[in-house]
């Protein structure tokens, strides 16, 4: 087999995929179009009934993908820093969550784009997605608690306050370049960010 390279073309259904996940995030459920997804992917329309069935189905395998590369590479390093104090292990998650919103704005704008309404996609992204990521961040928060390198905030706030800060500077990349001059996508600054919204949330010793 061929080795794989940065050059050799995605796969068609890896394609649309791709395409489906930047025209969800941009413009919504129902604001995104199988058309518009097509063009996008420079696909035939057919193909997308062909490999997904319908919109849905095409929609969910764009969260699937994005959410399921989220969570193994964020279980992968709190596997990693398992031994690490937990003050030092949500530090080092923190930086993690930011340079991973740098990476994928798109992850966020799409929560925004469904977290918008109680919709049947939103139960399923919740239950499928969220939910254990919440779970996730709930036992991070308590060993941090337990320890007091955070405050003594319900979870809720906490998680809510956390996804904020590391992600709405990268989701709002251009009004950020209109008002400071300065490109939040740039290496210094995701270090920056990540350095400051650790800051912000973990008490200092």
């Amino acid at each position: 087999m061929d080795e794989i390279t940065e050059e050799t073309p995605l796969p068609t259904k890896s394609r649309i995929i791709a395409a489906a996940i930047q025209a969800f995030s941009s413009d919504g459920y129902e604001g995104a179009s199988t058309r518009q997804i097509a063009a996008l992917a420079n696909e035939n329309q057919g193909l997308i009934t062909y490999h997904f069935g319908n919109k849905e189905n095409l929609w969910r395998a764009a969260v699937d993908e994005l959410f399921g590369g989220f969570r193994a590479q964020l279980e992968a390093r709190a596997e990693v820093l398992a031994d690490a104090d937990p003050a030092t292990r949500l530090r080092l998650l923190i930086y993690f969550l930011v340079r991973y919103s740098a990476q994928h704005p798109e992850q966020m704008r799409l929560m925004v784009q469904e977290g918008k309404a109680d919709s049947p996609r939103t139960k399923w992204l919740v239950d499928r997605h969220i939910e254990p990521m919440y779970a996730f961040f709930t036992r991070m928060v308590c060993d941090a608690q337990a320890v007091h390198a955070l405050p003594e905030a319900p979870v809720v706030h906490l998680f809510y306050t956390l996804i904020g800060a590391t992600s709405l500077i990268f989701t709002h990349a251009p009004e950020c370049r209109r008002l400071t001059g300065k490109n939040p996508m740039d290496d210094a600054m995701i270090d920056a960010h990540a350095e400051t919204v650790a800051n912000l949330i973990l008490r200092q010793p």
